[in-house]
């Protein structure tokens, strides 16, 4: 029983393993904008597994698979704190602007800048660690689109 336990806690992460819960850490926190308002629509989920393809090459069937299957479990984040953590140990500062974009795209797609939905993406922006600066010229460059 002990030499099950020390093989389980010696294993070490394979890249694969690392990159499959970064991809999820990601998608856990875009759904946060998404889930914000309360109204999780079909489009929101399209086109975040859109935007993921665009800027990171997901696989856009699985990302929306994915996102479904967080909004059938009614999905709550707990724990934002350590997911932007692994995110911003996993990402480039320029990958994270990344996620940002696509947070505001999502936020705007219905045309209206809900107040927690623009909370939910300055504190995830925020945790990321994203200078005030480049905060702001991301809002007002996706609000011009």
């Amino acid at each position: 029983m002990f030499k099950d336990l020390k093989n389980f806690f010696s294993k070490k992460e394979t890249p694969k393993a690392i990159d499959i819960s970064t991809n999820s850490d990601v998608l856990r926190v875009i759904y946060e904008i998404i889930a914000a308002d309360h109204v999780i629509k079909d489009e929101e989920i399209a086109i975040t597994a859109e935007l993921l393809k665009k800027y990171f090459d997901y696989d856009e069937n699985q990302t929306s698979v994915d996102l479904f299957k967080l909004k059938e479990e009614n999905f709550f984040n707990t724990d934002l704190t350590n997911i932007t953590y692994r995110i911003k140990n996993a990402y480039a500062y320029s990958e994270r602007i990344n996620i940002i974009k696509i947070c505001w795209h999502v936020l705007l797609i219905d045309n209206t800048e809900d107040i927690l939905e623009a909370a939910s993406v300055r504190k995830i922006s925020t945790l990321l660690g994203i200078e005030d600066k480049d905060f702001i010229s991301i809002r007002n460059n996706i609000r011009e689109i």
